[in-house]
């Protein structure tokens, strides 16, 4: 086998490993999913820059991009399960957080009321951290849909709030939800500029 074929071999099964399609390894390198066809195919080469930012992404030397193929070591094939493990970890610290803001404010302070709220705040948090997360490790499509929930929550995270501690709430609010549909074009329009991209 030459070098050509072993980097065909092993640029496929690294990305397996990852779980990542030709296009989510495309857009985290910024080419065409043509390109990573092509080079899994063994009918082009990456550059050298860019075999490094592979290697990176699979923390594996170029080395081990063009040598004959080895058994992936288990650090590669548990990423996905340490990236939900580390979301899990990240979003219950905020909800820890909620927690003890509600069970603080109720024994310190009993005469305030609506300290439930602090439960409403965390799920537009815990969107951002997720949303953090997703930007990090390049799931485009879960960053799309965090910033998409984060739209939608935060208004009605806005709209609680002031219907709960307003003294009299307007009748005309719930208006306050008609920002989410230019807001949701925008970030689906977004998206998909980026996709296309």
């Amino acid at each position: 086998m030459d070098v050509k074929e072993n980097l065909a071999l092993n640029l496929v099964r690294y990305r397996k490993a990852l779980n990542l399609t030709q296009l989510e390894l495309a857009e985290k390198l910024n080419y065409s999913d043509k390109a990573v066809s092509k080079w899994e195919r063994g009918e082009a080469v990456p550059d050298l820059c860019v075999l490094k930012q592979i290697a990176d992404l699979y923390q594996v030397k170029i080395d081990d991009l063009i040598s004959k193929p080895k058994p992936i070591k288990p650090l590669i094939r548990n990423l996905g399960k340490k990236r939900v493990a580390i979301a899990l970890w990240a979003t219950s610290i905020v909800w820890l957080v909620a927690i003890l803001a509600f069970c603080f404010v109720d024994i310190i302070i009993p005469s305030v009321s609506h300290t439930w709220i602090s439960f409403i705040i965390a799920v537009p948090v815990t969107l951002i951290v997720l949303l953090v997360l997703t930007h990090v490790w390049g799931k485009n499509l879960w960053n799309h849909l965090c910033v998409s929930l984060l739209c939608w929550t935060s208004l009605l995270c806005v709209y609680l709030i002031l219907y709960y501690l307003l003294p009299t709430p307007p009748k005309t609010l719930w208006e306050i939800f008609l920002i989410g549909i230019p807001l949701q074009a925008l970030i689906t329009f977004l998206f998909m500029y980026r996709k296309v991209k």
